[in-house]
């Protein structure tokens, strides 16, 4: 897949992530693996005509196993999934008087 195809895809992520209102949160949309890691980031990522969609930990170690598919509208599903259980969670966390993983303002108590 070429540059302007992925960055077709990254626009339509971000057309989606933003319809969500989930503009915090800590992601990455197609970078280089090594590139722009953050602690407790979700991450998709595109390479040998494969979609992995991942999530980074603290000190931005790789959380659990990779997601693989080779489907864009399953690898979209799937990363959109994952930012929605990131809300979910810290939310919990924050009602359990316990901290989240990182400030945002779609969970910090008002």
């Amino acid at each position: 897949m070429d540059k302007t195809e992925l960055n077709k895809l990254r626009l339509e992520l971000e057309e989606e992530i933003e319809a969500l209102g989930y503009q915090t949160l800590r992601y990455s949309l197609f970078n280089p693996e090594k590139e722009y890691r953050e602690e407790w980031q979700w991450r998709i990522d595109y390479e040998n005509g494969k979609y992995f969609i991942y999530g980074l930990a603290d000190r931005a170690s790789i959380l659990g196993r990779k997601f693989e598919c080779d489907n864009f509208l399953v690898a979209k599903s799937e990363f959109i999934n994952r930012l929605e259980y990131m809300v979910r969670s810290n939310r919990r966390r924050i009602e359990n008087d316990e901290f989240p993983n990182y400030s945002s303002p779609l969970w910090n108590k008002q």
